[in-house]
């Protein structure tokens, strides 16, 4: 399969007071297409630093992101802001929908914000949700949802526009073992589709066997590359 993702030689250096602290050293690594890629390692180790560069949030200080065939890191703000709005849809942990507004409302944000009309946005929004399994809870408000169903959701704001990639930092953190299963359910079959790239920063090692490739990393370095099938029986992070 051809790279989605070429990570070349990433290097993010922060200075904090006098001093220089060197958060990535020299990274690099190939995250393919139709597959789910999980990033691990401990805290502290660069994982979020290095999704964030990623998905063109923070530049790096050496190095290039490839996308495709666009390079992120010759893009100018305007242009990165751009592509990753087309390009790129993000789930998180807490799930930061908005309390106000009905979950297709919160999952069509992203139309919305890219000038789509409101009713064709919310309408394209709804049929995402009943796509993995909201059918009945479109017009509820988050308080009505359950923590499982808030990170379905999250899910559905991070497909409407179509992305590229999925970048997830511990989506199944703060869910029950069933409701976490039934979310990487959900990205495992996204993550099969056709141009589609799932990547996911985790430490829930309920789910590593939803991965095809571990990047496993240690102190700013990706100190391993692995099956998903072969991290499990090496014993996992």
């Amino acid at each position: 399969m051809m790279a989605s993702i070429s990570i070349k030689n990433i290097t993010k250096d922060f200075p904090v007071g006098d001093e220089v602290i060197r958060v990535l050293n020299n990274v690099s690594a190939e995250i393919q297409k139709g597959e789910l890629t999980m990033l691990v390692g401990p805290s502290g180790c660069g994982k979020t630093t290095l999704i964030s560069i990623i998905s063109g949030i923070m530049s790096a200080t050496e190095g290039q992101i490839i996308l495709d065939d666009y390079h992120l890191s010759k893009m100018s703000d305007t242009q990165n802001v751009l592509f990753r709005r087309k390009n790129i849809g993000f789930i998180f942990q807490q799930y930061n929908l908005l309390p106000a507004l009905t979950a297709s409302e919160n999952a069509a944000m992203p139309l919305l914000a890219a000038g789509v009309l409101e009713k064709e946005a919310v309408d394209s929004a709804s049929k995402i949700l009943e796509q993995i399994g909201m059918a009945g809870h479109t017009e509820k408000l988050p308080s009505q949802l359950s923590g499982g169903q808030q990170q379905r959701v999250a899910i559905a704001r991070a497909l409407v526009h179509n992305p590229k990639l999925i970048v997830c930092d511990e989506p199944t953190a703060a869910l029950d073992a069933k409701s976490g299963q039934a979310v990487m359910q959900i990205l495992r079959d996204i993550a099969t589709q056709k141009d589609r790239t799932v990547l996911i920063v985790t430490h829930d090692n309920r789910i590593f066997h939803f991965a095809d490739r571990v990047l496993e990393m240690s102190d700013g370095r990706i100190i391993g590359s692995y099956s998903g099938e072969s991290f499990m029986k090496k014993g996992g992070a």
